[in-house]
């Protein structure tokens, strides 16, 4: 009897934080249906009184998200590739070779974990403005890279200092060199922490505001974080039009936590077994 009140207050407390936590997007949902009277003076939980779906007509075509979403999309897809591609190639090179300073030169990577964003606007524009890069995508797209990749080193490090070498060693004895064993070895293997990173960078960069709004100097090149400060005019805001662009931005991230939940979830279960 006991453990079953215990259980039913915890189910209890439990739905009370789910709903917490759903509540926000619940409220942007239905408030992209609305206009401003019923956004401002309405009811906060209330279905709208007429489901306004030009709203997304409105913010796809005429507020130019259409463009910001495939400027989002592509910047964050070729971050992605090559930090995924570098992190996991630095990662086994710094973990399972053994050369001079390699401890140093990874203490000296990681430290690129504790470095504010903020202290390196400056040096950065300047670099990107002597390099002639502030009028291309590459301005947000480097620096991008640069920011993720100590994190990216740093997860799958750890989690090749827990994976058993015999593998790779029967690679090397079937004639397998050091590239071709990485390749059709190790690079499986490392899938589950590869979706981990790839969660981390596609948020990290999908939702950045402060490098793309420094660096990107044309409108045609804006990102969904930057396009969305559109919508502030001088006298008001359309309200509705902003939520139904902030659902369309949404909707990536929600995409990418289904396909790579799997992933991420046997990567600590895997990390937990291999420990």
């Amino acid at each position: 009897m006991l453990k079953t009140t215990k259980n039913t207050g915890l189910y209890l407390l439990m739905g009370l934080i789910a709903v917490l936590q759903l509540f926000p997007l619940y409220w942007l949902v239905v408030s992209a249906f609305k206009d401003n009277s019923e956004i401002i003076g309405g009811v906060v939980w209330a279905l709208p009184t007429e489901w306004r779906f030009s709203n997304f007509s409105e913010a796809w075509v005429s507020a130019k998200v259409n463009q910001y979403f495939f400027n989002s999309v592509s910047v964050t897809l070729i971050t992605l590739f090559f930090v995924l591609l570098f992190a996991s190639m630095m990662a086994y090179a710094l973990t399972r070779m053994r050369f001079k300073y390699n401890g140093l030169i990874l203490f000296i990577l990681l430290m690129g974990v504790m470095v504010p964003i903020h202290a390196t606007l400056i040096p950065l524009f300047m670099i990107l403005k002597n390099l002639g890069l502030l009028s291309s995508r590459l301005s947000i797209i480097l620096p991008y890279i640069a920011v993720n990749l100590p994190i990216g080193v740093y997860m799958l490090s750890a989690f090749l200092r827990s994976m058993p070498k015999e593998l790779e060693e029967a690679a090397f004895i079937d004639g397998c060199g050091v590239v071709k064993s990485f390749f059709k070895v190790v690079l499986p293997l490392l899938k589950p922490p590869l979706a981990s990173v790839a969660i981390f960078v596609f948020l990290a960069v999908w939702n950045e505001l402060l490098m793309a709004a420094t660096f990107i100097q044309k409108e045609s090149l804006r990102t969904l974080p930057l396009g969305l400060m559109n919508f502030s005019g001088q006298y008001s805001i359309s309200w509705g039009p902003l939520a139904a662009a902030m659902v369309i931005s949404t909707l990536p991230i929600l995409l990418a936590y289904v396909l790579f939940s799997d992933q991420m979830e046997k990567s600590f279960t895997a990390g937990a077994i291999l420990k």
